[in-house]
């Protein structure tokens, strides 16, 4: 199975967008910054670094 197959099911198609793609990818360096920041609390540095998956994520779909 592809990602193809569940276009109009389960996904739609967009356009792809550099400048999207960019911002994910800088939110997510800032987000991997945060999340080794040892002032901060575990759970709150946890919180940044499954941010910073979900915006490589999102940028690599």
């Amino acid at each position: 199975m592809t990602l193809d197959n569940l276009v109009g099911s389960s996904l739609e198609r967009i356009d792809v967008n550099p400048e999207a793609i960019r911002r994910l990818i800088v939110a997510a360096e800032r987000n991997l910054a945060d999340a080794q920041v040892e002032a901060i609390s575990p759970e709150n540095r946890f919180d940044a670094a499954y941010k910073a998956i979900m915006q490589l994520a999102n940028a690599a779909l």
